[in-house]
């Protein structure tokens, strides 16, 4: 009966945070929602984290503008153990949770390594668990280098490991983890170094197109074409695309590949666009109304000529699974060869979610899928204010990867199970900044994604995503 009380009460502040009710500290209500989630799976009785205290006028990362040179809040070459805590209290040694971070905190990557790191800190000053320690390492951006850190950090007695970000960097690491028993919650997005101790929190392209194609269908648009890179990328969403298409009516698939970045983009819209038959169609046209001496003939002669094409395209959508410059220089391709956006919507994946693309009035119209919560933007505008790091998805990554490591940290479970593959697999998943999401057995990750529309004034939701898994429901 307690336990139904306080989850009544962390209900009503969230409802109450929700709706901005005065006195409600929004900077925690990430942490309220993901120990709510872990309450709701685990039904635990763990005492409430502390009250987190206030971060140091000085900060415990360099600014991000200055290497990280592997100590807090100098840049002098030196490389002591760096240790960070949240300051809000001490405890004894026996008692303390290590948890290791492995990021490229120098090299050409450093800037996304510090921008993680300092999202990380972020979470740990909020939980503000004074036994959760990070500590962090440099992975120096290489295999080589990451092995050497999860080492490191593994010595530093790390009962978890978070990162590294690049495929590469986690399968060298992996190698040192699954030797010392201890699972990895890395933030790449390549599936095929998932498994065996080693769980990826990145955000997955397939996830992303079956959330898309599934929504366009429930919209009536039963005819969706792809256009996608020759990349690695292009390659794991033609795959998923190929396993949906066939269940979508009207038609062959149609999957087109170009080569990003290139001129020689035009030749695959012309492909797709189907751009010699229709304008052979039309050239038809053309000479039966000039051989006409029909009054009605002439006048849709003159319409004719004012065109290229004849007939619209086999298609009523297409996924574009491209972002950035790449997308912004394809899509006014699509209407130059007469891919009418009036007709046939634009779709995309998790690249899409960009400020520089929302306001292009080429993409307007466009959907695709988005990870999202309600605390997403606080996060964001704490970040810019505290670190001067425009955020993108993966840098809320290093914030829900501390987060849910203090809320596992806050059940008081013995070192052995603390983080195991049970404890980190919770079949209802955590609610972090960026919305649900949940680590299963296989090592891959699944979110509750929103769908997005671009319209003239940046994007809206036009879906909302799942408030949570289907286990939490039942």
């Amino acid at each position: 009966m307690l336990f139904l009380v306080v989850l009544t009460r962390i209900f009503a502040g969230v409802r109450g945070a929700r709706q901005g009710a005065p006195g409600y500290a929004s900077r925690y209500f990430p942490a309220c929602a993901l120990l709510l989630c872990l309450a709701v799976s685990a039904c635990g009785t763990a005492p409430p984290a502390p009250e987190p205290a206030k971060p140091e006028a000085a900060s415990t990362s360099a600014p991000a503008s200055t290497p990280w040179d592997g100590r807090p809040g100098v840049s002098t070459g030196a490389t002591p153990p760096p240790l960070f805590s949240s300051g809000a209290g001490q405890d004894s040694g026996a008692d303390m949770v290590r948890v290791g971070m492995l990021l490229p905190l120098s090299g050409p990557r450093s800037q996304t390594g510090q921008a993680l790191l300092q999202a990380a800190q972020m979470a740990l000053f909020d939980f503000a668990d004074p036994r959760l320690v990070l500590v962090p390492r440099d992975t120096r951006g290489t295999a080589a280098g990451a092995a050497q850190a999860a080492q490191e950090a593994l010595a530093a007695g790390a009962e978890l490991i978070l990162g590294p970000v690049f495929a590469d960097e986690v399968a060298a690491a992996a190698n040192v983890t699954r030797a010392a028993g201890r699972n990895m919650i890395a933030f790449s997005s390549d599936r095929r170094v998932a498994g065996n101790g080693v769980f990826i929190l990145s955000f997955l392209p397939e996830q992303e197109v079956v959330r898309m194609m599934s929504y366009a269908r429930s919209r009536g648009l039963t005819r969706i074409a792809a256009l996608v890179p020759r990349t690695a990328y292009g390659e794991r969403v033609a795959e998923i695309y190929k396993q949906l298409a066939p269940a979508v009516e009207g038609g062959a698939p149609k999957l087109i590949y170009y080569v990003s970045n290139s001129q020689s983009m035009h030749a695959p819209i012309r492909q797709l666009a189907d751009y010699e038959a229709r304008h052979k169609r039309l050239t038809e046209e053309i000479a039966r109304l000039e051989a006409s001496t029909d009054g009605f003939a002439q006048q849709a002669l003159a319409e004719m000529k004012t065109r290229d094409t004849l007939g619209d395209v086999d298609f009523d959508a297409v996924l574009i699974a491209d972002g950035g410059g790449s997308l912004r220089a394809l899509i006014p391709l699509l209407a130059y060869y007469e891919i009418d956006p009036k007709k046939v919507r634009y779709l995309g994946t998790g690249l899409w979610n960009e400020s520089a693309i929302h306001t292009e009035a080429t993409m307007a119209g466009g959907w695709y899928p988005a990870s999202l919560s309600d605390s997403g933007s606080n996060f964001a505008s704490r970040m810019q204010s505290a670190f001067a790091v425009s955020v993108t998805p993966v840098i809320g990554l290093g914030y829900d990867a501390v987060a849910l490591a203090a809320v596992l940290a806050a059940q008081g479970r013995d070192p052995g199970a603390r983080y195991s593959a049970a404890s980190l697999t919770a079949p209802s998943g955590f609610d972090g900044i960026q919305g649900i999401f949940r680590l299963r057995p296989d090592g891959l990750s699944e979110r509750g994604l929103a769908v997005m529309e671009i319209d003239a004034t940046g994007v809206r939701i036009i879906d909302a995503p799942p408030a949570s898994f289907d286990q939490v429901l039942n």
